[in-house]
């Protein structure tokens, strides 16, 4: 099978430079017409495709987005996926190829992402309170979309889920069943800004105050090892403790395990609420009682604004607060009357 031809057949065929074949597949002025019929002639002789992604190069864009979602080795859940499906079917859509990005990046190579044309704009994921990469990019005018929120939002285009709201409505149904020691293992960042970290620790300590009860905390990495040890030091020092919210969302197995293996019937016995999809929370057994996390739909929104932005020049910057929906399923029940 012959090789599909390159530019540089349909130069050597024109009789011209590779230069002046790339500018009339960009659609350069100043050629000739007689030049241009030449190369248009060789590339419909040796049947000749362009490279899509190199054309995009040549003209200045990349026709690229891009997701930066600094990762570690714990890898992603299924609510980190229904990020990325959301993004990448809008993008796919309107004609941008789609990156996953998850090596956390310095100042440097994250603009050399925008300098060499590797994208036109990215979509930020993991937002601290006061980012770094929202003051480089913000400074130097690059366009860019936040799934998340910092402590300043001006001028921003953003898009998060009310995480303060949301554990004021997780708490408030459970001291609704009578639970008065509810306890809530949280993400590891919240003392470093990390945004939907801080935020539900804000809510729990609002809400404790609210109900007047003593708040039961935890913070944590997101494994099942991690969030079954956690439940029960928690059970060890609390063994009044029948309830629990918690962030983390694939490891949720490790609390049921837990709590299971003191002999405590989930709900009967012990109650748990999360926040994560619809579709994630009628897969657990028993299914979970949740604070919905749209993050499909968050994803698309963040593709929808970024892209926005690159094909219009009046985009005006917006922020999108998602109010909660608590969805009541099987994982809570009223607590133990000795607990009312």
């Amino acid at each position: 099978m012959s090789k599909p031809a390159t530019i540089t057949d349909v130069a050597r065929l024109a009789g011209v430079s590779i230069t002046t074949v790339s500018r009339i597949l960009n659609n350069k002025p100043d050629v000739a017409q007689a030049t241009r019929q030449r190369v248009l002639d060789a590339i419909q002789q040796l049947n000749f495709t362009p490279h899509v992604q190199a054309q995009r190069l040549a003209a200045g864009k990349s026709q690229s987005i891009a997701v930066l979602y600094p990762s570690d080795s714990l890898g992603f859940t299924e609510l980190e996926f229904e990020f990325f499906v959301g993004a990448s079917q809008v993008a796919t859509k309107a004609g941008f190829l789609f990156n996953l990005i998850v090596t956390p990046m310095n100042e440097q190579t994250l603009l050399n992402l925008y300098r060499s044309n590797q994208v036109d704009g990215v979509i930020l994921m993991e937002v601290h309170l006061n980012d770094r990469r929202v003051a480089v990019l913000r400074e130097r005018g690059y366009p860019f979309v936040l799934i998340g929120r910092c402590t300043e939002n001006t001028g921003l285009s953003t898009i998060d889920l009310d995480f303060e709201t949301a554990m004021l409505l997780a708490c408030e149904h459970l001291y609704s069943l009578g639970h008065r020691h509810i306890g809530f293992t949280n993400l590891i960042g919240a003392r470093a800004g990390y945004g939907p970290a801080i935020r539900s620790l804000w809510g729990y300590q609002r809400a404790c105050e609210q109900f007047g009860i003593e708040p039961i905390y935890r913070e944590l990495k997101p494994t099942i090892d991690e969030l079954y040890r956690a439940t029960e030091a928690l059970l060890d020092e609390q063994p009044g403790m029948t309830a629990m919210i918690t962030l983390h969302t694939g490891p949720l197995v490790g609390a049921i395990r837990a709590a299971q293996n003191r002999g405590l019937c989930v709900p009967d016995q012990f109650s748990i609420v999360g926040i994560l999809s619809d579709q994630m929370a009628q897969f657990i057994s028993p299914p979970l009682t949740a604070i919905s996390f749209p993050a499909q739909l968050m994803g698309s929104r963040a593709a929808q604004m970024l892209i926005r932005k690159l094909q219009d020049a009046d985009y005006e910057d917006k922020q999108v607060l998602l109010k909660p929906r608590l969805v009541i399923r099987d994982s809570t029940a009223p607590a133990r009357t000795s607990e009312r």
